[in-house]
C-alpha cells in the first residue's frame, strides 16, 4: 500500500513539474512577429515552445537588412502585344548578354523588362551607356530588397 502511494505521488509530482515547465515557454505569437492573430479582445493564440526557438526567431528578424540594387529598365509597355514584345525583348537581351540578370515584370497594365543587379548607380549608368544604342529608351532604377 505504501509503495502504491509513492508511485501515485511520484506520478503526480512528475505531471505537475512537466505542466509548470511547459508553461514557461508560453508566449504570444503576435509578440514574436510570427503570427498576428485576430484579436477580438477575448481570443489569444498561444504557441508552446522552447525559449531557444524564440531567441532564434528574434535573431533572424533583427538580422534582416535592406539593400539597394540598381537596374536598367529596357522595356515598358502596355496593350495587346506588350507581353509578346516584353518576352521578345528579354530573350534578345539574354542572347546578347547571357551573364546579366534579366527579369520580366508585370504590374497591371504594364509589362517591364529590367536587367542587371548593380551595386552602385555608377555601374548601372556605365552599362546603360553600353546598351543605349540597342535600347534608346532605357533608364536606371533603384530597387530595395530585404534579406
Amino acid at each position: 500500500m505504501e509503495k502504491m502511494k509513492r508511485i501515485i505521488l511520484t506520478i503526480t509530482a512528475f505531471s505537475v513539474i512537466c505542466f509548470i515547465q511547459a508553461q514557461t515557454g508560453r508566449i504570444e505569437l503576435n509578440q514574436m512577429g510570427i503570427f498576428s492573430a485576430f484579436d477580438n479582445g477575448q481570443t489569444k493564440i498561444y504557441f508552446n515552445q522552447d525559449n531557444l526557438l524564440k531567441e532564434i526567431t528574434l535573431a533572424k528578424t533583427s538580422a534582416e537588412k535592406e539593400y539597394n540594387v540598381w537596374r536598367i529598365q529596357i522595356y515598358l509597355g502596355s496593350g495587346k502585344n506588350s507581353r509578346n514584345i516584353a518576352t521578345s525583348t528579354k530573350n534578345n537581351f539574354k542572347t546578347k548578354y547571357p551573364d546579366v540578370f534579366t527579369d520580366l515584370i508585370y504590374h497591371s497594365p504594364y509589362f517591364k523588362v529590367q536587367v542587371g543587379n548593380f551595386k552602385s548607380r555608377i555601374d548601372a549608368e556605365s552599362f546603360k551607356r553600353k546598351i543605349m544604342g540597342e535600347y534608346p529608351k532605357c533608364f536606371v532604377i533603384s530597387e530595395v530588397y530585404k534579406i
